[in-house]
């Protein structure tokens, strides 16, 4: 499907500047940028390539970082930086390691530099819960029982039995039900078998025997030694891998116990650094928002799942108006067990099919769903690719969720060979490029830039107070497609509006302030009084 044709790029550019798509129309002087607490998240390998090779790598970041500044990025999310058994990381082989594919320490050294000079942060995903089993440590201790890391990995020579009789720790809770004969692997040293919560034989689980005690294990030790080492280097703040997969059982409260320390550790470590604040840490925690919200004990920030499952289902059901509400029952959960949460909103990442995908590879739904994302409580994420409007699946394989950045119509551009040459041919195609999204003002790309720019600008959609409209939302629901609320911070208000069908709509705002329009995406005119229209799958953000 051919969304901006190539050939009349001139002509749709010339005819753009007579439109309203994804302006900033307010007639006040646009304020002095702030924050806008966005963070990319940025896969390395196949983000951009800067020595020909076709991989992503450090120095390819550095030429693009004004790409990511353009959308009032603030943070970046690198996925595993650390040697790996496979292309995507997370089978970690040393810790302390940079995969040479990816360049040198120096060279992310100058990635640090580069980005923080443009007052951008940058967090590592870490992977807690395993190791390769190719890691020297796993390779020695496998050994047998008189190796120094014996300890550090979960091994047993009749797992049920010894799970049964709790002698097992990272599983004791749950009794003989923790055993899953499929989670078990040989050694291949007499009948010794490791634990995989993952189901693979490529991951090895780290031990840290009971949580209560879990700072006194030479496993916790080495990942906390490692963790300071980039604290030390300059690293902003940490991703923690698939945290509910630490301890095997998710619903107890061993895994917040465990997070909290590690927390902890890594926050005095970077406040002994001469660091200002405290360090980030977020955890995916991959379960609906009331299974996540205990882990809130341990961290101060956790991904929100289901505000993508929410929003998905909102807009390819045209129906808007219960979302404020629902959203705002996550976070109120949240603050039964935090009283400062950080919602981590985001649409898709790389281990989900793709939002384009969900929302039928339509650039409209697309554009509405990046709006709702950056005009929301919480501290969102954009996933790499997303601002492009990516599609894919994983039905052949995570790569074809993972796909590179077409920085050009020429694909020798895209670091295709990060993602061992698996990509949809039909998706790189010029519409998709940056070089022919960036002159479109309706492109998604320039809505990602325009939204995250409006929120970098008002504080009210960074850091405010998400409250619903008195009318339209789901206890009064006139427009059931409408989705409306204000954010709140300080002295500074802001009326949000968004329209979750395909149909134009109108809504009688007597009550609003509607003669500071900063922000639209589509089209909203003021049609007589109070009464103002807005366009299919439109947003627009009025200053009260």
């Amino acid at each position: 499907m051919k969304r901006f044709p190539v050939l009349i790029l001139a002509a749709m550019f010339a005819a753009a500047s007579a439109c309203n798509y994804n302006k900033t129309i307010s007639p006040d002087v646009l304020p002095e940028g702030g924050k806008s607490d966005i963070t990319y998240q940025m896969l390395v390998y196949s983000f951009a390539d800067s020595n020909g090779d076709q991989i992503g790598d450090f120095r390819g970041i550095i030429n693009h970082l004004d790409y990511l500044e353009e959308m009032g990025v603030s943070a970046i999310w690198l996925s595993p930086i650390h040697k790996a058994s496979s292309y995507h990381g997370y089978d970690v082989l040393d810790y302390d390691s940079i995969n040479p594919l990816y360049g040198t320490e120096d060279d992310f050294k100058a990635l640090l530099d580069a980005a923080h000079n443009k007052g951008i942060k940058i967090y590592l995903d870490y992977v807690l819960n395993h190791t390769s089993k190719n890691h020297p440590w796993f390779l020695n201790a496998k050994k047998g029982a008189d190796s120094q890391y014996r300890d550090y990995y979960i091994f047993s020579n009749n797992p049920a039995a010894d799970i049964a009789g709790g002698k097992i720790a990272m599983i004791s809770t749950e009794g003989s039900n923790g055993y899953d004969s499929g989670q078990w692997y040989s050694t291949g040293v007499g009948a010794t078998k490791y634990h995989s919560h993952f189901w693979t034989d490529w991951f090895a689980d780290l031990n840290y025997g009971s949580a209560a005690t879990c700072e006194q294990t030479g496993a916790f030790k080495a990942v906390c030694e490692s963790a300071d080492r980039w604290i030390n280097m300059g690293v902003d703040g940490f991703r923690l891998d698939a945290v509910k997969h630490i301890y095997h059982n998710a619903g107890s409260n061993e895994n917040p116990t465990f997070l909290k320390k590690f927390y902890e550790h890594c926050n005095a470590s970077y406040k002994a650094a001469g660091r200002e604040g405290d360090i980030y840490m977020v955890g995916e925690q991959l379960s609906d928002a009331w299974s996540v919200a205990p882990y809130y004990k341990g961290l101060p920030a956790l991904f929100e799942f289901s505000f993508w499952w929410t929003l998905r289902d909102a807009i390819n059901g045209n129906k808007g108006n219960q979302f404020c509400s629902n959203v705002l029952n996550m976070h109120n959960n949240y603050k039964k067990y935090r009283e400062n949460p950080i919602a981590a909103t985001k649409l898709s990442n790389h281990d989900e099919d793709r939002t384009g995908s969900y929302l039928g590879k339509s650039a409209n739904k697309e554009k509405l769903a990046a709006c709702v994302l950056l005009t929301c409580e919480g501290e969102p994420y954009i996933y790499q690719g997303e601002e492009l409007g990516y599609y894919g699946v994983k039905t052949s394989g995570d790569e074809y969720v993972r796909t590179p950045i077409l920085w050009s119509q020429d694909l020798s551009t895209a670091a295709i060979k990060g993602v061992n040459n698996k990509y949809d041919r039909e998706m790189l195609v010029g519409d998709y490029a940056v070089d022919v999204q960036e002159y479109f003002p309706e492109s998604v790309l320039n809505t990602y830039r325009t939204f995250g720019k409006l929120r970098k600008n008002y504080k009210a959609l960074c850091e405010g107070t998400m409250t619903p409209h008195p009318v339209f939302n789901n206890k009064n629901p006139l427009e059931t497609s409408a989705a409306v609320w204000y954010m709140t911070k300080d002295e500074q208000t802001v009326l949000v509006l968004h329209n979750f069908s395909d149909k134009e709509i109108c809504l009688d705002l007597p009550d609003d302030k509607l003669d500071k329009l900063i922000g639209v995406n589509g089209y909203s005119n003021k049609i007589m009084g109070s009464v103002i229209s807005l366009s299919a799958y439109g947003t627009a953000v009025y200053l009260q």
